[in-house]
């Protein structure tokens, strides 16, 4: 169930921000928008995973440790400079995964990146995947999945200091994608799991 696709400008690259309600979010963000070509911004831990970490390093995503804040800003950096300028890069800007499904506050990475290489910011809001497969349980349940594009977030006139309120707009417009999805999901008979 994807709406909002027809936001997105052909050519355009963004700063993607995403909820992260599972570990089921990136495949379903990529399946349903295959157009947007992303790399992510991918936790330590994932890169030192064998194979798959090489293969996300290979292909342009970017490695944050998540406690080791300059070298992760550097990185990002280094990431935005040597990506394709067709190239999106997507955050889950909550930092990580939540444990009960719940919409909690963005960190400051996606914007500071946005303001520092001039790209919009693009919210993109998933509803189900917490049902799905929720943090720390084995088991992949089958159920829908509700996406929702937003309109993207100009950073035009902005300037670095800027960045937190950038980083709530995008937050509030968050909630509200988020909350339509949620909505879309039971007003189809499903329940997204989680917490409103």
């Amino acid at each position: 169930m994807l709406r909002g696709a027809d936001r997105i400008a052909a050519g355009q690259s963004y700063v993607v921000v995403v909820n992260h309600e599972s570990a089921w979010d990136p495949m379903c963000v990529v399946t349903a928008l295959p157009d947007l070509l992303l790399r992510f911004v991918a936790k330590g831990q994932l890169m030192r995973i064998p194979i798959f970490g090489s293969a996300l390093a290979l292909t342009g995503n970017v490695r944050v440790e998540r406690t080791q804040t300059a070298g992760d800003v550097s990185r990002i950096r280094e990431g935005m400079d040597r990506r394709d300028p067709a190239v999106s890069l997507l955050f889950f800007a909550e930092g990580t995964r939540s444990r009960d499904g719940s919409f909690r506050p963005f960190r400051m990475g996606a914007f500071a990146t946005a303001l520092t290489s001039g790209l919009p910011v693009l919210p993109i809001a998933v509803a189900g995947t917490y049902a799905i497969w929720p943090k720390g349980r084995l088991r992949i349940a089958r159920r829908p999945v509700a996406i929702e594009v937003g309109e993207p977030i100009s950073v035009t006139g902005l300037t670095f200091e800027d960045r937190g309120a950038l980083r709530d707009r995008a937050h509030a417009a968050m909630g509200e994608l988020r909350a339509a999805a949620r909505q879309r999901l039971r007003a189809s008979g499903n329940d997204p799991g989680g917490i409103d």
